[in-house]
This record gives C-alpha cells, sequence and structure tokens, in this order.
C-alpha cells in the first residue's frame, strides 16, 4: 500500500510539472503539490489535495499557497440548512453522549460553544479533530466520508454561532433586524454603516462615507472570511444588501442566503424550485445580482421570470408573482429597486420577446403599473418598428435603476433590439432599445426617453447603471444624469428634461464621427454595406457593459471599468426575422483598465490598465469612498487604487472570477468591504490594531 502511495505521488508530481510546461492555467496546481511535497503545507493529507485541486472544489487552492495554512483558508462546503440538519443527526448518533444532545457538554466531553474549543474552531481545525479524534482522550476518531464529516462540521459551527439546538440554522428575532423604511433609503446620498440598495443609493454612485481604510493602511487589507456558495461552479454576480449586522446575498437564480456581516456565518437560506427543465436564456437566466429591503421583506427576482417576497428574519416565502413566460423565453436577473411603497423590477428574454419594467406592491404582491420598453400601435415611438417586428424587438430592461425621490423619476437602462445584428429586419430608430426611459415612479408614465444608439446592429445595450450627480455652477445646480455607455461615448444629460449636455467618447471607437447637437451620433461605418465584414471599435462587448461605475462627489470625477477590443462585424441574410450572425473578434490582444473621467465632460484624468490579453473580456464593478480609495476587480484580482492620481495601493488574488461590485459597510463599528469571486464571497478587513 505504501509503495502504491509512493508511486501515485511520484506519477502526480511528473503530471504537475507536464501541467508547468503545456498547461500555464494549471501552474497553481502544480506549484502546490511541489509545496505539500516539500512539507510547507502542513496537517493536509494528499488525498485531501488531490480533492482540492479537483475540478469541482470550492477551496480556494490559490490563497491556500499564498499563506501555506490551511486553518483560515480551508473552508466548509456543506453548509446548506440541509447539509446542517444531516449534520444534527450524525451528532446526536454518534456525539451526544459525551457532549450532550445540545453540544453543552457532559463530565465525559467538553461544551462545543461559548468557549474556545481547544484544538482551533476554524472549518479546517473541526474537520481534522473529528476525522483524527484526540489521542489520549475519549474523542475517537471517525471513519466517516468526508462530505459526511463536513456536515458534523456544519452541525458544530451553527452551535458555535448560538443557532438553534435541533439542527436548524441560525434564526435571527425579527426584532434584531430593524425594518428598513422608504424615508431612510431617500435620506441615503452616500452609504455608511448599511448597504441598503444595490447601488448603496438611490443615486447609484457606489460611493461610501466610510474612511477606516484610506491610503495610509489599506495595504494592510487581510481575509476576515469567505463564504462558499453551495454547488457554485462558475461565477457568482451578486452585490451583497447588509442590515443589522446580517448581509443578505444570492447566488443562482431565485437563491437567497442570510450571513453574518461580521463572520459570513450562515444564518438562513432560501432556495426557489424552479420548474423542472427550466434553463431560461440559454443559461443567462441563472445569474442573479442581489435583492431589495424594504419594510421586514425581501425581494429577489428569479430565473423563471418571477419576484418573490421572503421575511428579512427568517426567509420565509410572503407573496410569489408571475410577471411573465418562462417557457416563451422570459427571465429575470437583476436586483430589484424598492421605490416607496413598490418594488420595480425589468425583465429579460432569449431569443425574442418584447420587454418591461413593472411595479409591484411590496406588502401584497400585486402589480400596479408595468411600461412596454417598445411602444405598441397607436403609442409614441411605434412609428420607429418596420412592420410586426416590434412584437419580438427585444429591449430587456435587465440591470437595476436609478431613482430622484424629489421629482418622482425612475431611471432605466433598456436593452437592445432583436435579432441582435441584423437590423435589416427591424428598419428605423427601434425605439426604446438602446435608451435610458424616464419613468414616473407612482404610475410607471413615460416623461423623457434618451437614445444613445439607435437601430443598433451591434448588441450595444444601454443596460448600465444610471448615475445621478449633481453639480453645483454659477447659474445654479446642474441636476445631471452621467452615462458611459456601451457604445464607448460618455454622455451627461439633464436629469429632469433628458436634454443632451456633453459627450465624449472614452473608448476607442471608429463607428461614428461625432455625437451631434442633440447627442445622436454622425455615423463612420454601417456594417451591412460590405460582405467582406467591418472592423468596429468597440467590440460587441461594448467599452463597458453591467459592471457598476462610481462617482466621487468631492473630485466630481466618474471612475469606468472600461473594455479596448475591436471586433469585425457581418451584414446578414435579411430572409428572417430570427437571422443574427455574431461578430468576430479581432486577432490581437484585447485590455481592460479603470478610468478616471472628468464628470462634466468625459476628459480622461487617468487610467490604471490590466496587461493585454486575448480571453475573458469582462471586468468587475466598482467602489469609491470618502477616503480616496477605489476598490475593483479584474479577471481574479481584487484591488485598490488611489482615486486622485490611480496608483495600484494593493491587490489580492481571489482565486474565482470577479465581474460583481464590490460594497462596504460597519460591523461593530469595523468596516469591512465584500466582493463576489468565482463561487465564493470574500469579505477584507484590517488588522484591529490599525484601525
Amino acid at each position: 500500500m505504501r509503495k502504491l502511495i509512493g508511486w501515485s505521488i511520484a506519477v502526480l508530481m511528473a503530471v504537475t510539472v507536464l501541467a508547468v510546461v503545456a498547461v500555464p492555467q494549471l501552474r497553481w496546481r502544480a506549484h502546490l503539490v511541489l509545496l505539500a511535497a516539500a512539507g510547507k503545507i502542513p496537517d493536509v493529507e494528499w488525498s485531501d489535495l488531490l480533492s482540492f485541486m479537483s475540478p469541482g472544489s470550492e477551496q480556494s487552492v490559490t490563497r491556500l499557497i499564498e499563506t501555506r495554512n490551511p486553518y483560515p483558508v480551508i473552508r466548509n462546503p456543506k453548509t446548506s440548512v440541509a447539509d446542517i440538519d444531516a449534520g444534527a443527526r450524525l451528532f446526536q448518533a454518534h456525539c451526544a453522549m459525551c457532549h450532550s444532545s445540545e453540544g453543552s457538554g457532559t463530565p465525559r466531553g467538553p461544551a462545543l460553544f461559548g468557549r474556545d474549543l481547544s484544538h482551533g474552531s476554524s472549518d479546517w481545525a473541526v474537520f481534522r479533530t473529528i476525522r483524527h479524534g484526540v489521542p489520549g482522550s475519549a474523542m475517537q476518531a471517525f471513519s466517516l466520508p468526508e462530505a459526511t464529516l463536513w456536515q458534523l462540521v456544519a452541525y458544530v459551527g451553527s452551535l458555535e454561532s448560538g443557532g438553534t439546538r435541533g439542527g436548524s440554522a441560525l434564526k435571527v428575532s425579527a426584532a434584531s433586524i430593524k425594518p428598513v423604511q422608504y424615508e431612510e433609503i431617500r435620506a441615503l446620498a452616500e452609504p455608511a454603516d448599511e448597504w441598503l440598495t444595490y447601488s448603496g443609493s438611490y443615486y447609484s454612485i457606489r460611493h461610501s462615507a466610510l474612511a477606516q481604510m484610506g491610503p495610509d493602511n489599506v495595504d494592510q487589507l487581510a481575509v476576515r472570511w469567505i463564504y462558499q456558495f453551495p454547488g457554485m461552479k462558475g461565477r457568482t454576480e451578486t452585490s451583497p444588501i447588509v442590515r443589522s449586522g446580517v448581509m443578505f446575498v444570492t447566488s443562482t437564480a431565485g437563491h437567497v442566503i442570510a450571513l453574518e456581516a461580521a463572520s459570513g456565518k450562515p444564518v438562513w437560506e432560501f432556495q426557489r424550485k424552479h420548474p423542472v427543465g427550466t434553463v431560461t436564456g440559454g443559461g443567462f437566466g441563472l445569474a442573479n445580482r442581489g435583492v431589495a429591503i424594504l419594510g421586514d421583506k425581501l425581494f429577489v427576482a428569479t430565473g423563471d421570470a418571477h419576484l418573490l417576497a421572503l421575511s428579512a428574519d427568517g426567509g420565509t416565502l410572503q407573496w410569489d408573482a408571475t410577471l411573465a413566460d418562462y417557457k416563451a423565453g422570459y427571465f429575470i436577473t437583476g436586483a430589484p429597486l424598492v421605490v416607496r411603497d413598490l418594488v420595480v423590477i425589468g425583465v429579460s428574454m432569449q431569443p425574442l420577446g418584447r420587454g418591461f419594467i413593472a411595479a409591484y406592491e411590496a406588502s401584497t404582491g400585486k402589480e400596479r403599473w408595468r411600461f412596454y420598453t417598445i411602444p405598441g400601435p397607436g403609442e409614441p415611438g411605434h412609428e420607429t418598428w418596420e412592420g410586426e417586428s416590434w412584437r419580438t424587438g427585444g429591449a430587456p430592461a435587465w440591470l437595476t435603476g436609478s431613482y430622484d425621490a424629489e421629482e418622482d423619476l425612475l431611471y432605466w437602462g433598456v436593452g437592445n433590439p432583436k435579432p441582435d445584428y441584423n437590423a435589416a429586419v427591424r428598419k428605423g430608430d427601434n425605439l426604446y432599445t438602446n435608451s435610458v426611459v424616464a419613468l414616473r415612479g407612482a404610475t410607471g408614465k413615460l416623461v423623457w426617453h434618451f437614445q444613445f444608439t439607435p437601430g443598433d446592429a451591434h448588441d450595444w445595450d444601454s443596460a448600465q447603471i444610471p448615475v445621478i450627480a449633481d453639480r453645483k455652477t454659477s447659474q445654479g445646480v446642474e441636476k445631471r444624469l452621467l452615462w458611459a455607455n456601451r457604445n464607448g461615448f460618455y454622455y451627461v444629460l439633464d436629469r429632469i428634461s433628458g436634454r443632451f449636455l456633453a459627450g465624449a467618447p472614452y473608448v476607442l471607437l471608429n463607428w461614428a464621427e461625432r455625437l451631434d447637437e442633440h447627442g445622436r451620433p454622425v455615423r463612420r461605418l454601417d456594417p451591412a454595406k460590405t460582405t467582406k465584414g467591418v472592423l468596429t471599435y468597440p467590440g460587441n462587448v461594448g467599452g463597458t457593459n453591467w459592471w457598476s461605475p462610481t462617482y466621487d462627489p468631492v473630485l466630481d470625477r466618474m471612475f469606468v471599468p472600461v473594455l479596448e477590443q475591436g471586433m469585425v462585424f457581418f451584414p446578414n441574410d435579411v430572409s428572417s426575422s430570427t437571422t443574427s450572425s455574431a461578430p468576430r473578434p479581432r486577432l490581437s490582444p484585447l485590455y481592460t483598465a479603470v478610468r478616471a473621467l472628468e464628470a462634466r465632460t468625459g476628459k480622461l484624468i487617468w487610467e490604471q490598465r490590466s496587461e493585454p490579453r486575448f480571453v475573458d473580456a469582462e471586468m468587475g464593478g466598482l467602489l469609491s469612498t470618502r477616503a480616496g480609495i477605489l476598490f475593483g476587480g479584474d479577471q481574479s484580482t481584487f484591488f485598490a487604487l488611489d482615486s486622485k492620481t490611480g496608483k495600484r495601493l494593493w491587490s489580492f488574488a481571489t482565486g474565482g472570477q470577479i465581474v460583481a461590485a464590490p460594497v462596504t459597510y460597519l460591523s461593530a463599528g469595523e468596516q469591512f468591504v465584500t466582493v463576489a469571486a468565482g463561487g465564493n464571497l470574500l469579505t477584507f478587513a484590517l488588522p484591529k490594531r490599525l484601525r
């Protein structure tokens, strides 16, 4: 047996060395094996190492390489309510005789909560204690499957966090989560102690008033806790909500988890059961970007086009509203926005359909109003669609909007027309695609619109975050809406009237010469005029995408995550309304960057760009703070920049792709910053001596 293990290790090391040479993406696996072979990864058996490195593993192995310490890194992958319940049954069968049925201890075994555990309280420490036992004591080794051991660890962890002793996850009492009033959200200009909306406030500037983390100490940030989303194998797009010390996040469509904001320990979870066979939107419907909170309820949209209300204290379903038929391709990925007593949400569809934005009563789930993003017969704008193309012309409203409470105006971005790259079958401007619509919050009535890219054939939808940022001038307050659009132009609009104030390119673009005095593009390139294809900048991903920007009101700067990439667009066969020809990337490197723009003009102040690459044309969203820090993510790196200069002050390799935006908040007077990366949620804080 020992010879077999020895040969296995030798073969594993040989394979990993070959991986270093042949597959650069596997170098970290080779690095880990070599460290383990040299005895530099303590308390990890080879069988564990193989499990950690397997494709389906949820462990942050890159972090293990950095720290060479498994105890703060290896986390329990079995933390669902079902796992804790299973762990409770195992505990009663194997452990209660020594530790009591509630884990409070007996003369034969110590209590498992309310004290420091002798052999460590981290997930890995408890796992090893259960598996190997404690020599010379009544604590014997348990020869159980790995998943079963983790379920026991989950139950012991629920005891330590003060959870109920029957095996259920910790329940927060109704009194412990303070209801969120509309007036409280309305009064927010810059979020501070808590994070109450998707973008931090109705203004959507993602600029925090917190200042514990500054340019002089941000390089000392360290991971405080990591939560691994159960069963999550892709990337997580959630942006958390934080209230009364509890963080609310989502993973796949309709899955909501409540966590202790200071520790990351599960409080409760809710799992939406989709109809059998529901894989909406070609898989896009599995994404989910977060919840909204109002009163004592949370609101979450689902991949089968439902809007749900849950109790904030326990995740109990309160009501369920159906927005559209998922069988027709409708789904929802965005986070809702609460406005007064309403919950507002937009829908997506794939491949064809007709988009809308709708509002529901927060207390009952009754629909209050619905605005179709493609006008029907007799409505203004209907004439911008040829024939019957309006019926399936798309215009999804798939990202969260912003709100001017004083004017009762909702600002919402609208997606591209469908089919994506074939304008010939839907001739015209195709309103209100690629637009921002301003709707009366109480009624959903259209007040004004501004179209960024009329008759789009490049998939340059306007699913970006509308940023409300007023500016004082000698003539009074300029009420602005700032918008870095996917088409490569930056816009400044009057948010009361929708009038175009200023605009300029913020990335390389060649499809238009300029914007005219009304903000309409003066085109240079038309892909329909050549059969050879047209190299166009930006490509179909856009100069930016849904990745959240941020705005610093003191500096009057807009910070934008950008992509520089060109693509070759081809004309289409016009015989079918479903014909679509995807563009081809230009065979040259792309790069991403954070760009600081002068808010009133779009003029570039500084940029922090990535190394050129050929794949992964995405970035994460941004967060700025009053202390002068700009947080963001690119590929798997989470970083902090100096807001004034763009200098990189700190970075951390998370091991997972970052596309969501971070949030920051206080817990017990301590500032935390949290970001989703791959299938994990990572939370950072300063060492307490530095606060």
